[in-house]
């Protein structure tokens, strides 16, 4: 063997035993650590791996020093390879242009056309092909846990914060989609995007469906797929951006091309689409962005202008009537701002004086929306006389002299019309027939060539309608009834004039089409029998209700029985919905007392409704069923009466008729209150509503119930809690200003542990009832003075850990934050946290019983809106919980409310992790 074979080979020797140092160590330490290389020589430790800087085509010779390309390294040094150099095995190499000469040995392979030493080289790790995961190092023929020179473990990968847009700058800090990561910073870039110049005005069209999210608009949020156009100024100035004729639920942004600073963003500038307005310089270029609210996709068109002078110039029509004209609105101009639409739409115009004194109906129609404006003085911008939205048709009416020029303005909302028809005419007589006070009568008509003018029931795409005028002979009750009709009726009923008070509306694809109602003797109604589109034959009753229909005079206790089977429909419970004969009483009050009247016994699902003085009077008491769920046959109504007082009793179903029994009974008036708290906190009392006479109507309440009534005097001006945790019933909790006949202040019904916050003077009294929805059993009532913990101004303070839960409810708390996502009526609970470290974290309410809101702001209350969420979109199991993503500097500070949606309160859970 020659020299240097033998130092070879006394080499790999000792590089073995060095490698079964290294496994033995890592075997007892388990830790990276134990990695760490101490090379013999030959070998050098460069960037903490064992080299052979003889050979090592990255480190030829130094460390860090590598070879170009073209070129091996030969004894410490980079020599290029001559033509025909190669061959493999050591052995002088093959014919012309072959890889390098590779001294081949235990260690050092030829992998390819690469000599490679496998102890090193994380593509070929103790073999050829045995790759190392992206970024990990190799050492001693085996890859490390540790991450190469240069970077850094975020999330289980070996990245560079240099230039990874996940992780630009430190672990998790995520740039913008579309943003690339530069030195650690996030940059911006114009890809993916489609220039469109420098053209103005211009129209550029396409979609969002199936696009990326790849721009991040402050309006719209993550999520929502986008497309984004390069557009250069032509010169400074301002330029108008539009989706005005786009099909779905626009959001519009403009950034910065050069570094994607956000200039403007808008969701709804009018109806669903978006519209902003950009200062520019010269040459200055733009990334116009399109996305879509809350994820919605679809077509668009974006418009491009420059705000200029726009020019009134409608088409002059003939002073005659009736006349039609037809037009489009494609290529016009939005020069009429409209008086009953918020949004921009380019309208057709017209000026039409009239011939004679009268009332003038203009009416357009189109397959679509439809906004026709009728201003004075035949300008566009003259005052507003009449302005009508509708769907499919559109009328608008205007009282005008001879010789009164008026402009007429046709519009889509949701962008160019191609094509609408106008008609122009002198509107019918209204009421067409005028029925008198004759009673009964009964009316009939058909309706196949009537115009539709009024559209009844607020209704857009409506048939011909029939008016009649009808005026009551005496102060009674009166019904309206269609219900003969061939086809399902729309009908309304106006006070005086057909352009008066709307007074009721029945949908005969509701409900039946029939309309009760008091009135005033001489009192003159309109009537209006209109349709959803069917023609045919029409037929209206009109008949004076006698109601009450028995007398019970004074007499108690009392029970009467009947059935509702041959009796109408005319009265509408306050409880319950319309669609059921009912049986009406009278009675008078013999003394001072307190009534109860009651169904039990009945075979009917019965309604019981107490109303004052007469059948059109206001309800007094309205109960469906005593126990919600129990016997659905039984209702009870208590309430106290003076002597002489007259009520009407009301026996209903919601939806059958059938026998039914009727009991009335009085009981003395107990004293109300029953107890006196102490004016002091905390405090609770317990107690058994068995018995207990129902006094009070809690506005909240779902059912009649014996109340326990407490009066309590603030010892000091507060928010008191009050609540009834701890109840083995379900409690509706009241609270009334003085005593009994004070006003409600505040009335929660949430079950077992009702709960509420109450503002106190010092001093002040305070009717407390604690009610059981007709349920008796024993209750707990808890009061205090709340410390203002879990809200603005004393937020509960968090510990600084990276993952945690926490749980409470948002019962009975303040409703003071609002929320741009939600949560302005609904209580909520603040939270204090500060991030031990900088990264990201995901904030959510997952295991909540409620539709909760989550809120993040920065600092405080008082502080930028970091998120918001109502609705976890698009994950039907987590639907009502709420969830935000933040990005937090260690020790930055957050504020974190738990709201609800719209009114909601109840048990949360709030779960923080990276």
């Amino acid at each position: 063997m020659n020299r240097d074979g033998f130092r070879f080979g006394y080499a790999l020797s000792r590089a073995v035993l060095w490698l079964s140092a290294v496994l033995s160590s890592m075997a007892a330490c388990g830790d990276d650590e134990a990695l760490a290389p101490r090379c013999d020589p030959p070998y050098t430790v460069c960037d903490g791996v064992c080299v052979a800087l003889r050979f090592d085509p990255e480190h030829c010779g130094a460390c860090g020093q590598e070879c170009p390309a073209g070129a091996a390294c030969v004894e410490g040094a980079c020599e290029p390879l001559e033509a025909g150099e190669g061959g493999g095995g050591g052995d002088g190499g093959g014919e012309g242009g072959g890889p390098p000469e590779c001294r081949e040995g235990r260690y050092v392979k030829r992998c390819g056309d690469a000599c490679v030493d496998t102890r090193t080289d994380p593509d070929h790790c103790g073999a050829c092909g045995a790759q190392c995961p992206p970024g990990r190092a190799c050492a001693g023929s085996m890859c490390r846990q540790s991450c190469l020179a240069g970077l850094t473990e975020c999330a289980g990968s070996c990245v560079d914060l240099a230039a990874d847009p996940q992780h630009c700058g430190r672990c998790e800090r995520a740039c913008d989609p579309g943003r690339p990561c530069e030195g650690g910073a996030c940059a911006c870039s114009a890809e993916p995007s489609q220039d469109i110049g420098s053209a103005v005005p211009q129209r550029a069209r396409g979609t969002t469906i199936g696009a990326d999210d790849s721009r991040w608009l402050t309006c719209s949020g993550s999520g929502a797929a986008d497309q984004a156009f390069l557009f250069t100024a032509p010169r400074a100035g301002t330029y108008l951006f539009d989706t005005l004729e786009s099909s779905y639920d626009t959001t519009l942004g403009a950034l910065r091309a050069d570094t994607c600073d956000e200039l403007a963003c808008n969701d709804n500038a009018g109806g669903f689409q978006s519209q902003i307005s950009v200062d520019l310089e010269g040459g200055e270029r733009i990334l116009v962005v399109v996305s879509g609210a809350r994820g919605a996709q679809g077509d668009f068109t974006l418009r491009v202008a420059e705000p200029g002078p726009v020019e009134c110039t409608p088409t002059k029509l003939d002073p005659v009537v009736p006349q039609t004209v037809t037009g489009t609105t494609v290529l016009r101009e939005d020069t009429v701002y409209a008086a009953c639409d918020i949004s921009s739409a380019v309208d057709a115009t017209y000026t039409f004086t009239a011939p004679s004194d009268g009332t003038y109906v203009f009416s357009a129609y189109a397959a679509s929306d439809l906004i026709v404006e009728v201003l004075d003085g035949g300008t566009c911008t003259g005052p507003s006389l009449d302005c009508r939205y509708g769907t499919g048709q559109s009328n608008a009416f205007a009282t005008l002299e001879a010789g009164q020029t008026v402009l007429v303005a046709v519009a889509d909302p949701a962008g160019p019309l191609a094509s609408f028809t106008l008609e122009i005419f002198e509107a019918p007589p209204c009421p067409g027939v005028q029925l008198g006070a004759t009673l009964p009568q009964t009316v009939t008509g058909n309706n196949e060539h009537l115009r539709n003018l009024i559209s009844a029931c607020s209704t857009f795409s409506t048939g011909g309608e029939a008016t009649y005028g009808f005026t009551a002979p005496r102060e009674g009750l009166y019904t309206f009834d269609a219900t003969g009709s061939s086809f399902p009726v729309l009908m309304e009923v106006r006070r005086a004039s057909c352009a008066g008070e709307l007074v009721a509306c029945a949908d005969a694809l509701f409900e039946p089409a029939l309309i009760t109602l008091p009135l005033a003797a001489d009192e003159t109604v309109i009537v209006v029998v209109d349709t959803a589109g069917p023609t045919g034959d029409y037929q209206l009753e009109v008949s004076e209700v006698a109601c009450p229909f028995l007398d019970l005079g004074s007499t108690v206790p009392q029970t009467v029985t009947g059935t509702t089977a041959e009796l109408a429909d005319h009265l509408a419970p306050d409880c319950a919905s319309r669609g059921a004969p009912e049986a009406t009483y009278r009675f008078t009050a013999p003394a001072d007392a307190l009534y109860i009247f009651d169904t039990g016994g009945s075979a009917l699902d019965t309604v019981l409704e107490v109303r004052d003085g007469s059948c059109t009077g206001p309800s007094l008491r309205c109960n469906d069923n005593v126990d919600p769920a129990g016997v659905v046959t039984h209702s009870r109504a208590s309430l106290f009466l003076s002597a002489g007082q007259t009520v009407i009793v009301v026996v209903d179903s919601p939806s059958a008729s059938g026998e039914y029994t009727l009991s009335v009974d009085q009981r003395d008036v107990p004293p109300c209150p029953f107890f006196e708290l102490e004016a002091a906190v905390p405090q609770s009392v317990t107690g058994n509503s068995e018995g207990y006479p129902d006094l009070l109507a809690p506005s909240c309440a779902s059912a009649p119930g014996g109340e326990a009534t407490y009066t309590f005097t603030a010892p000091e001006e507060g928010f008191y809690r009050m609540n009834t945790v701890g109840s083995t019933i379900e409690t509706v909790l009241s609270v009334r200003d003085g005593g009994c006949e004070g006003d409600e202040i505040a009335c929660v019904n949430d079950g077992t542990d009702s709960s509420m916050l109450v503002w106190l003077d010092a001093g002040q009294t305070a009717l407390i009832s604690v009610d059981g929805h007709g349920a008796e059993g024993d209750y707990v009532l808890n009061v205090d003075l709340f410390d203002g913990s879990g809200t603005c101004d004393k937020p509960i303070e968090l510990t600084p850990l990276a993952s945690q839960t926490v749980t409470g409810t948002t019962a009975g708390s303040l409703a003071k934050v609002d929320a741009s996502c939600g949560g302005i009526e609904a209580p909520e609970v603040v939270y204090l946290f500060t991030a031990p470290e900088a990264r990201t974290y995901t904030i959510d309410t997952v295991g909540s019983d409620h539709d909760t809101v989550l809120a993040v702001f920065d600092g405080d209350c008082w502080g930028e809106e970091l998120a918001c969420n109502d609705d976890v979109l698009g994950d039907e199991v987590h639907l009502f919980t709420s969830k935000v993503t933040v990005s937090l500097d260690a020790g930055q500070t957050i504020v974190i409310v738990v709201d609800g949606a719209f009114e909601e309160s109840g048990l949360y859970q709030l779960n923080i992790h990276p």
